[in-house]
């Protein structure tokens, strides 16, 4: 597992497992295997976007049994100051597509989305991008009713689908495949 290039950037809280449903821990034999299966779940991410998080000391992924959704800024975790951190609620496996949008929060966290106008953002069609995720929320796609309400959440929702079921995403909303596949997963499209 530590040869995953995020590997450093992925913590499970003592006890999530334990203090997690039945059927999180019939589903990871140990904290180890919860971790493994998050980094395989978002294997796809391209290595310019993996190379940027992790030339920045935020951005982390919490595995837990409490909180789940993203939190930027400073999350204290186990005595220390995280910056930027998907917490991920472990009862909420199940459903990948809930249990990954704060990772998707995350990420569009790390290319630019929401930062000061002065950070550079990591998309070299960065004005397309952020119009194209517009486009497609004005049309009223979303798969949760929060994801309906706002921008922020959409974009996010739409990353974890893209990472889950690629396919299941360009039926339900193709506009948004199609966006990210042309600019946050691909290669070519970062600075």
């Amino acid at each position: 597992m530590s040869a995953h290039p995020l590997y450093p950037r992925i913590h499970i809280q003592p006890e999530a497992l334990a203090r997690s449903p039945g059927h999180v821990s019939g589903h990871f034999a140990n904290p180890a295997r919860a971790m493994s299966d998050v980094l395989t779940q978002i294997g796809d991410l391209p290595k310019p976007l993996s190379e940027r998080w992790l030339a920045t000391s935020r951005g982390h992924i919490v595995l837990n049994h409490q909180q789940h959704g993203f939190v930027s800024g400073d999350s204290l975790f186990r005595q220390r100051i995280l910056v930027d951190v998907a917490w991920l609620k472990l009862a909420f496996i199940a459903d990948a597509v809930r249990f990954l949008t704060p990772v998707g929060r995350l990420v569009v966290n790390i290319v630019g989305w929401g930062q000061a106008p002065e950070v550079e953002p990591a998309l070299k069609g960065w004005e397309q991008f952020v119009g194209g995720v517009q486009g497609c929320f004005r049309a009223g796609y979303g798969i949760s009713l929060e994801a309906q309400q706002d921008v922020g959440v959409y974009v996010a929702e739409g990353i974890a689908h893209f990472l889950v079921d690629r396919r299941s995403l360009n039926r339900h909303d193709p506009r948004l495949e199609k966006l990210l596949a042309a600019t946050l997963f691909d290669p070519a499209a970062y600075r």
